[in-house]
């Protein structure tokens, strides 16, 4: 193995011991520590290119044990358990851009701050309609209001039951 991958899975075995409180190497198949190894396998088969054999070696496993985690046990915990669906999505996010260049990471920056310009855009363009429609609310005089707000609910119904039928 290469010293820098050791670093990795290194990094990893100590985030996944330290938000689950328990050690990866422990011989157990108690299902907190078979969940454990199944999200730092998950793990350092997406953040490394080392070969199963290797990954499983780092806690004193197998290969087939490390692909069984991966394919079987793994996808259980995302679909049941949101606490390690967390553990495990937060490790990825915050490591997600970890191996990019420079010039990778600037091309992806610019494409996420057009992105975010563009919502931006769209809020401020839904605010105005907003502040237009409670401008005109605030001109009905206190005892209309009631029978305003029943007629715009009605012209609600309406536009929304011609917009299905559209749709269909």
């Amino acid at each position: 193995m290469e010293l820098n991958k050791t670093i990795q899975t290194k990094e990893i075995r100590d985030y996944v011991e330290s938000c689950l409180n328990l050690k990866l190497n422990v011989v157990s198949r108690k299902r907190s520590y078979v969940y454990a190894r199944a999200i730092y396998f998950k793990l350092c088969r997406e953040q490394t290119k080392l070969s199963l054999a290797d990954i499983a070696g780092t806690v004193n496993m197998d290969h087939a044990s490390a692909l069984h985690a991966i394919n079987n046990v793994f996808p259980s915990i995302v679909f049941y358990d949101k606490y390690l669906k967390d553990v495990y999505d937060n490790f990825r996010l915050d490591n997600i851009h970890k191996n990019e260049n420079i010039y990778e990471n600037y091309a992806r920056l610019l494409r996420e701050n057009t992105t975010l310009k563009n919502d931006l855009n769209s809020i401020k363009e839904d605010e105005g309609l907003e502040k237009r429609f409670i401008k005109l609310i605030n001109k009905i005089p206190e005892s209309k209001k009631e029978d305003v707000y029943i007629k715009l609910g009605a012209i609600v119904n309406i536009v929304s039951l011609a917009h299905e039928r559209e749709a269909v």
